[in-house]
């Protein structure tokens, strides 16, 4: 099914974004407004796999 693909593809592109997310969240540590807004990200992307879970 077109549906079952698209779902896929996005999980794909939550994980992309979580491990992008972390990598800049361990490498802010000397940018406290990069780490506070990573961590915001993190935050976000999570809720994104709880929305696509959902479905």
């Amino acid at each position: 099914m077109e549906g079952d693909n698209s779902l896929k593809e996005m999980r794909k592109a939550i994980d992309a974004l979580t491990v992008i997310a972390r990598q800049l969240y361990e490498a802010s540590e000397d940018f406290p407004a990069v780490n506070r807004n990573s961590k915001r990200l993190l935050a976000s992307v999570e809720m994104l796999k709880i929305n696509v879970e959902e479905v």
